[in-house]
């Protein structure tokens, strides 16, 4: 098991919603992706991943967010600090609160980096303006995965 893991959480059937798992398989086969970093391609359940998280030195989660900032700008959250971590239903955990949930259970530091999106609607596909962003995304998640873009 390698110690860094990016999971890219989302539902690629909702368009923009899904550019965590978008990042997740793009990064997959990238030949700058650090050796001792792994990715996986999550869905909406965090929990679901918790044997694949148990035992790493860092976890990059990397998930829409609606937040008013342009489409493809990446917020970055040490530990889901500075989130809303209110429920929203009674049957599943957001994110943030799955994060923190597995925190209580294992003492793994999480990294949420949140894309913006414009909204979330049923596509097989990136938005336009998402696809355009996309070098800069992956890029960004690279560097929190220690890779030195001036390489």
């Amino acid at each position: 098991m390698k110690p860094l893991l990016a999971i890219g959480l989302g539902n690629p059937l909702m368009g923009d919603e899904g550019v965590g798992w978008y990042v997740a398989s793009r990064l997959s086969g990238d030949p700058r992706l650090p050796p001792d970093a792994e990715t996986l391609w999550g869905s909406t359940d965090l929990l679901r991943h918790a044997g694949q998280i148990e035992g790493r030195r860092r976890v990059i989660l990397i998930d829409a967010v609606r937040d008013g900032a342009p489409p493809g700008s990446v917020a970055v959250f040490e530990n889901g600090a500075g989130l809303d971590d209110r429920q929203t239903n009674a049957h599943e955990l957001s994110a943030v609160q799955a994060m923190r949930l597995l925190q209580l259970m294992m003492p793994v530091p999480f990294t949420l980096l949140g894309v913006s999106i414009a909204s979330a609607a049923a596509a097989s596909r990136l938005s336009a303006a998402l696809e355009a962003r996309m070098p800069a995304i992956l890029e960004r998640v690279l560097e929190e995965l220690g890779w030195n873009c001036s390489r």
